[in-house]
């Protein structure tokens, strides 16, 4: 009998057991089971993880994210190109031995209903079915006039765009990895031109809702007026004369509290993005303008502008497209700080051309990709010496985000939909929520300098404090070198440590003798 029970209670366990293995294994591959759908009869499917790190890709089909390989092939792509209101992403399969798409799924977008009611609706995406995968897509207004044609959703003419562009960027992607064929860049935002007919209204956006405003209606908000002073990062100073109601009151008439979020991103039509965080939002009012020295905004700004008077130029976000609320952010609590140089060494730069200099450069995403964590609800802050600090989400600064770290102003970061003057320049650090790096040569224009054997020591724990990193009393810290040789210290050695930066190496001095040489970076334990 006891046997019995002891048999029953096993096949519970493994029943149990299997269950949760079947549970989870259905949870991690549930894009996997819609890319099977497409290949029903392949004998193996598998994500192939590295293919963003292929710099071609990279610069040229930035809105491919994932790809799966299927029978030793790569023929299906995950991609993510940015519509209306936001992204959109598509999976795109294609047949290899025919060379055409087999056909593509809606994953996700955040679309409006009212906007692009039928984006993925079964009779568009047939549209695409059995296209050729060796010439890009055109989007047709109302008749297709050639094989590569694909008619477009009535009333959704840059949401219908977004979803071509992905699968353009998919058909470049295989066509680069399958047959080495080198096609004509895919971007991952609609062309500024077409949004041309839309210049009169921007759209506000939340997790479960959105709001479309044009600038007449934004008119009819309470307006504040008042005398601001733009300067860019370049030094320029522009005076204006701004008028239009504030973030706060807008939401608050759409039944919205602007203290419930964390803070807002700001994108404009011409791509460019920032963001705002609830420490700013609390310091200043953000004014949507319509109005500037008693005139309509020009072409060029509209249909609405930004201005944050106690921010410098980055923040002031012209021809704005779409507000995203963000109601979580996760707090900063970073435990490494690394030393740029060394984080890097084994990362090829790139040779970005940059308003007529090309400078080495590093994508970002790339860094990221060292960090044993990196949370997606976080923010990627950069520090300048001139005391300029810019929050970015992560999503913006995976993908054709570059930090370039030689030549006018570096290090700097630069990118496709950053105009001259936006920048963060002569950067001190960055960092995710749980990382750092700094940049040695420009932090030491903002902590204190000793003499160490006669060269600049960066005060190692004003180092830390300005990368961003806290502790408490009685933490301790440990020095890792390239070489993985490690050395402990406390708060009581912190205060009398002193980092080193010459011919493009760091050392750590506590009390001016040297503990370790070619320093990679310090760990909070």
């Amino acid at each position: 009998m006891k046997n019995k029970k002891i048999y029953i209670i096993l096949i519970l366990v493994v029943i149990v057991i299997v269950g949760t293995l079947f549970y989870f294994n259905d949870s991690a591959t549930e894009e996997e089971l819609k890319v099977r759908a497409f290949y029903p009869d392949a004998k193996k499917i598998s994500l192939v993880k590295d293919i963003s790190d292929d710099l071609f890709i990279t610069m040229n089909m930035p809105a491919v994210r994932r790809a799966y390989e299927v029978d030793g092939v790569i023929k299906a792509y995950v991609v993510n190109c940015v519509g209306y209101i936001g992204p959109i992403e598509v999976l795109a399969a294609v047949n290899h031995e025919k060379n055409e798409l087999i056909g593509i799924q809606i994953l996700s977008h955040t679309e409006t209903f009212r906007y692009a009611e039928h984006i993925d609706a079964d009779w568009f995406m047939e549209r695409f079915k059995n296209m050729k995968a060796d010439k890009y897509l055109n989007l047709a207004v109302m008749d297709k006039e050639s094989p590569q044609d694909i008619v477009q959703v009535t009333g959704a003419t840059v949401s219908s765009q977004a979803v071509v562009n992905a699968v353009n960027a998919a058909i470049g992607a295989y066509q680069y990895k399958v047959h080495n064929n080198e096609m004509d860049m895919v971007l991952d935002v609609v062309p500024q031109e077409m949004w041309q007919q839309d210049t009169n209204s921007f759209s506000i956006s939340w997790d479960t809702g959105s709001i479309r405003i044009n600038t007449d209606g934004l008119k009819e908000y309470e307006s504040v007026e008042m005398d601001v002073i733009l300067i860019n990062t370049t030094g320029t100073k522009t005076e204006m004369r701004v008028k239009g109601p504030t973030i706060r009151d807008v939401l608050k008439t759409e039944g919205l509290d602007l203290e419930d979020f964390e803070g807002i991103g700001i994108s404009g039509r011409d791509g460019y993005y920032t963001m705002v965080d609830r420490e700013k939002l609390e310091a200043g009012e953000v004014i949507l303008v319509w109005e500037v020295d008693g005139k309509p905004l020009n072409d060029e700004e509209k249909p609405m502008r930004v201005a944050i008077p106690k921010e410098l130029g980055p923040y002031w976000v012209k021809m704005v497209s779409n507000i995203d609320l963000y109601d979580k952010i996760s707090t900063k609590d970073i435990d490494n700080m690394y030393i740029f140089d060394e984080l890097i060494v084994d990362i090829e730069p790139y040779e970005y051309e940059y308003y007529g200099s090309r400078d080495k450069s590093i994508e970002v995403g790339k860094i990221l990709r060292k960090f044993d964590y990196v949370d997606e609800n976080g923010l990627f802050t950069m520090g300048a010496s001139d005391g300029l600090i810019k929050n970015e989400t992560i999503s913006m600064v995976r993908n054709r985000y570059f930090i370039k770290y030689e030549g006018d102003n570096a290090p700097m970061n630069i990118g496709p939909a950053f105009k001259l003057g936006m920048n963060v320049k002569e950067m001190t650090h960055f960092s995710t929520t749980k990382d750092a790096v700094i940049f040695p040569e420009q932090m030491k224009k903002v902590v204190r300098i000793k003499e160490i054997n006669g060269e600049e020591g960066l005060n190692l724990e004003d180092v830390l404090l300005t990368a961003g990193m806290r502790w408490q009393d009685d933490k301790r810290f440990v020095a890792l070198s390239v070489d993985g040789s490690q050395s402990f210290f406390d708060m009581e050695e912190l205060v009398s440590s002193y980092l080193v930066y010459k011919d493009g190496k760091t050392s750590l001095y506590i009390n001016d003798t040297l503990i370790v040489e070619k320093l990679l970076r310090i760990e909070k334990l």
